[in-house]
């Protein structure tokens, strides 16, 4: 028997509330009270066993949310996987640092329809990774066949080795293995800090970073291909540049316009930056960004402020997307088109079926009773 079990939670969102399907051998506590981050709102704690993965699937409309993934155990993982329109992850912290020195997209995205949106917000992905060479985990993967647009707000992504979001594949040109299907990628509000390849690293026209700080990554943001933008954002510190345009490989000219932003260095592997740093560097910590989640279990109990509650940054829509990927990085990424290909034949799994979300109608109180009787 293999050393490694994999548990699927499908978890349709009932009336804002997801409820679980516990596979056995994952531990699954109520977190009611769980130290200072809970005491406004109650979220559920999902203990992976060392060796296994917890595995979620969301498709069309679902919500995975209000959920702490603790894998602090030996080889503990997880894989959340989203294909389809107006689905949500949202209030989910991962505790624990991820211990594997493979290529893996933990978090793989997209949004197939054009004319479809998807979101994630409130996500810590801050305890990082033990393996900071290139490549090894993402943090959040957008796979090439993303059409929509995917919503990223609030999220906080802190040592990964293959950037903490490789949003760039829908931008992948014709002549690419896996052509990309255009999808837009708007990140708002957000922390990366120490990863390596790019921070925040996007490629499609549309797609844009505002009010978001990066530190430390090989590029603390990335314009891959076509014209992307930066608006009220920090960068600095970066390995290579805090602003990178294109690549070495592919030679497709990309542009980042930048407004009201503050950088120090620039990379153009093709293409150009337009404009100017407005000034010093003045964030450089998650604290610095409004709603920015500081822990996994302030992130789960969705405590965070969200700073659309006073102010309209137009990062609380309603609509987010991902899709599937398999770009390949520059000379300096050393990423292979058979490994792009990989991600994208890992980005399309499908969302849960109808059984499971009949099974995640099960009271959550319900499921205890069984589990512990």
């Amino acid at each position: 028997m293999s050393d490694t079990a994999t548990f699927v939670d499908d978890r349709p969102a009932l009336d804002r509330r997801s409820y679980l399907k516990v596979a056995a051998g994952a531990a699954v506590l109520s977190a009611v009270g769980v130290g200072s981050a809970a005491a406004e709102e109650d979220y559920d704690v999902i203990e992976v066993s060392a060796g296994d993965t917890y595995t979620v699937q969301l498709g069309d409309g679902d919500t995975l949310e209000n959920t702490l993934i603790d894998i602090s155990a030996d080889g503990a993982q997880y894989q959340i996987t989203a294909t389809g329109s107006d689905w949500q992850i949202r209030n989910v912290g991962v505790s624990g640092v991820w211990d594997g020195h493979e290529k893996a997209e933990p978090i793989s995205v997209s949004v197939p329809d054009a004319g479809s949106s998807a979101r994630i917000e409130n996500l810590y992905l801050g305890d990082g990774a033990h393996d900071d060479t290139y490549p090894g985990a993402t943090g959040i993967f957008v796979s090439p066949g993303h059409a929509g647009v995917l919503e990223i707000d609030r999220v906080n992504i802190q040592g990964y080795p293959d950037n903490a979001i490789y949003g760039s594949g829908p931008g992948n040109p014709s002549n690419h293995s896996t052509q990309g299907a255009g999808g837009e990628v708007h990140i708002t509000n957000s922390f990366a800090a120490d990863c390596r390849a790019g921070g925040f690293r996007i490629g499609t026209n549309g797609s844009y970073a505002e009010n978001c700080v990066a530190v430390g990554c090989d590029r603390n943001f990335w314009g891959f291909y076509e014209e992307t933008e930066v608006i009220d954002c920090d960068f600095s510190d970066a390995e290579m540049g805090d602003i990178g345009t294109g690549d070495g490989h592919w030679g497709e000219n990309a542009s980042v316009v930048v407004t009201d932003t503050r950088f120090e260095t620039t990379v153009e592997h093709s293409g150009s930056v337009v404009g100017e740093s407005a000034d010093d560097v003045d964030r450089s910590e998650p604290e610095d960004v409004d709603g920015v989640p500081l822990t996994a279990e302030e992130a789960a109990a969705g405590t965070a402020s969200d700073p659309t509650d006073s102010d309209d940054d137009g990062d609380q829509s309603d609509q987010e997307e991902p899709a599937d990927e398999g770009e390949t990085p520059d000379d300096s990424d050393d990423q292979t088109d058979d490994e792009a290909d990989e991600r994208d034949d890992e980005s399309d799994e499908t969302a849960p079926d109808d059984d499971g979300e009949r099974e995640g109608r099960m009271n959550f109180q319900t499921i205890l009773r069984v589990l512990f009787s």
